[in-house]
C-alpha cells in the first residue's frame, strides 16, 4: 500500500510503522548515530518486500568505497531486484542509482539521485547519498548546486531541515564562501546540537581561515552532541590538524591515541583518518614511533580494493611509512591494472598514486613532476580541501628535498594565497628549509 513518510513523499510499504522505522533510519544516517543497519531489520522483519529498506541498507554498505561492505550491500540489492516492478519510479530509481554506486559508475549514480531531486525536492535520503558522492568525487560546484537547488523547498517546519542546512554549509565552504558557510553551519548545529556534519562544516571554516584556537574551542563546545556519533573519529582528526597547526605535538599524539584508535573503526574512513594525522606529523619529522606498522597491518585486508584512489592514497602512504615495501608495490601493481583509466578520477588517481609511489622511493624529481601536473585538478580523486591538502604537502617537500628552490617557493605562495593557513606549521617547516637553501 501507499503510505506517507515524514516529509509527505508516498512509500511503498506494508505497514506505517516500515515507513516510521525506516524515516528514522534516514535522520540516523544524517546524524552519523550509528543505529540506522538496526532500524531497517526492524523494517524489514514486518515488510521483507520493503524496496527503498533495501536500497538504504545497501546505501549503508557502500559508504566508504571500500570492498568490506560489498556482500551485504550485494544481498539487499538482489532482495530489492526481486519486488522491483511493484515500485514507484522514484523508488525504481533509487535502486538504480545504488547499483550504479555498487558498480562504482559513482558519476552514473550521482545523476540518478539529481533526477530523484528534480521530482521529489524533500527526499532526504536521494539529497544525502547525492551530496556524499560529490564529495567522493570531489565535484565542489555540484556539491554546493545540489544542495541549493533543493533548498526552497524545505523550511523550519520540514523535518531534516537542519541535515540540510549542514549539508549547504559544507558546500559552501567547500566553494570558498567562508562567512556564509559559517552561518550556515552554525544553524544547523542550532536547530539539533547532534548534527555532527554541520559541526563538521563550521570546523572546515575554521580551519580553513586560519582560526585554530576557535577551531579547537568550537569542537569541544558542542563535542556532547557528535562525541558518540559515528562521525566522532572525523571530528577528532579535525582537532587533531588543529593542534598541528598551534604546534602542540604533545596534544596531538595524545588525541590520536585517544581518539582516534578505535579497535571498533578498522574500515577504510576510519583508517584514511589516522594515516592522514600520522603522515602530517611525518612530514614535521615528528617521531611516531609504532603506530605505523599498526596501522599499515589494518589496511592488508582492503589493499586490493582498487574502487577509491583516495583510499588507495592513504594504504600507500601507510605501507611505504610502514617499510613495507612489498606490500606498498602490489598495491600499485592492482592499480596499474585495475585501475579504468577512461574515468577521471581513476586517471588521476593513478598519476597521484605513482607521484607519491616516486616519492617514496626517492625519486623526488618524478615525484615533483607527476604530483604538480596534476595539483590542479586532484580533486578528482575526491575528499576535502582540507583532506587533499597532504598530497600538496608532500609536493612541496618533493621540491624541497630534489633542491628545486624556485618551484619550491612558488608552491609555498600558492599556499598562502589560497588561505590563510594551510596547515601552518608544516608551510613553516618549509619556509624555513627553502630560506636557506637546503633540506
Amino acid at each position: 500500500m501507499s503510505l506517507l513518510d515524514r516529509r509527505g513523499l508516498l512509500i511503498n510499504a506494508g505497514d506505517q510503522c516500515v515507513v516510521d522505522h525506516f524515516d528514522a533510519a534516514v535522520d540516523d544516517v544524517l546524524e552519523f548515530g550509528g543505529d540506522a543497519e538496526s532500524l531497517l531489520v526492524k523494517a524489514l522483519e514486518v515488510d521483507a518486500n520493503f524496496l527503498l529498506g533495501h536500497c538504504l541498507m545497501a546505501l549503508t554498505n557502500i559508504f566508504g568505497n571500500a570492498s568490506t561492505g560489498l556482500d551485504q550491500a550485494k544481498h539487499s540489492i538482489d532482495r530489492a531486484n526481486r519486488v522491483v516492478e511493484s515500485a514507484s519510479d522514484r523508488e525504481q530509481l533509487h535502486l538504480s542509482a545504488v547499483k550504479a554506486w555498487f558498480e562504482s559508475d559513482l558519476t552514473l549514480s550521482s545523476r540518478l539521485y539529481r533526477e530523484i531531486q528534480r521530482n521529489h525536492p524533500t527526499d532526504l535520503m536521494a539529497l544525502f547519498a547525492g551530496h556524499w558522492l560529490d564529495f567522493y568525487l570531489g565535484d565542489a560546484k555540484t556539491l554546493l548546486g545540489r544542495v541549493d537547488c533543493a533548498l526552497s523547498d524545505w523550511g523550519d517546519s520540514t523535518p531534516g531541515y537542519g541535515y540540510v542546512l549542514g549539508m549547504y554549509a559544507f558546500g559552501l565552504e567547500e566553494n570558498g564562501q567562508y562567512n556564509k558557510a559559517e552561518k550556515m553551519g552554525r544553524w544547523s548545529v542550532d536547530l539539533n546540537p547532534a548534527d555532527a556534519w554541520g559541526v563538521h562544516s563550521v570546523t572546515h571554516v575554521m580551519e580553513m581561515t586560519g582560526r585554530a584556537e576557535e577551531g579547537v574551542e568550537w569542537l569541544q563546545s558542542t563535542l556532547p552532541g557528535w562525541g558518540s556519533s559515528t562521525m566522532k573519529l572525523h571530528n577528532w582528526w579535525h582537532a587533531l590538524l588543529l593542534h598541528i597547526d598551534l604546534g602542540d605535538t604533545a596534544t596531538t599524539l595524545d588525541l590520536y591515541d585517544r581518539r582516534l584508535v578505535d579497535d571498533d573503526r578498522v574500515d577504510a574512513e576510519a583508517l584514511v583518518d589516522r594515516v592522514s594525522a600520522l603522515a602530517r606529523l611525518s612530514l614535521l619529522d615528528v617521531d611516531v614511533g609504532n603506530r605505523w606498522m599498526v596501522l599499515a597491518k589494518l589496511w592488508e585486508p582492503m589493499m586490493f580494493d582498487a574502487r577509491s584512489p583516495f583510499n588507495d592514497l592513504h594504504a600507500l602512504l601507510a605501507f611505504h611509512h610502514a617499510n613495507l615495501e612489498d606490500l606498498a608495490q602490489a598495491l600499485m601493481e592492482c592499480v596499474r591494472k585495475k585501475y579504468d583509466r577512461t574515468i577521471p578520477m581513476m586517471r588521476v588517481g593513478a598519476l597521484v598514486l605513482e607521484g607519491v609511489d616516486a616519492f617514496f622511493r626517492g625519486d623526488n624529481d618524478a615525484a615533483l613532476a607527476l604530483l604538480a601536473e596534476n595539483g590542479y585538478r586532484v580533486n578528482l580523486i575526491g575528499g576535502s580541501h582540507a583532506q587533499r591538502d597532504l598530497v600538496g604537502q608532500i609536493t612541496l617537500e618533493a621540491a624541497v628535498r630534489a633542491g628545486e628552490w624556485a618551484s619550491a617557493r612558488t608552491i609555498l605562495q600558492e599556499r598562502k594565497l589560497k588561505r590563510q593557513s594551510m596547515s601552518y606549521a608544516y608551510s613553516r617547516h618549509c619556509e624555513e628549509r627553502i630560506a636557506v637553501g637546503r633540506i
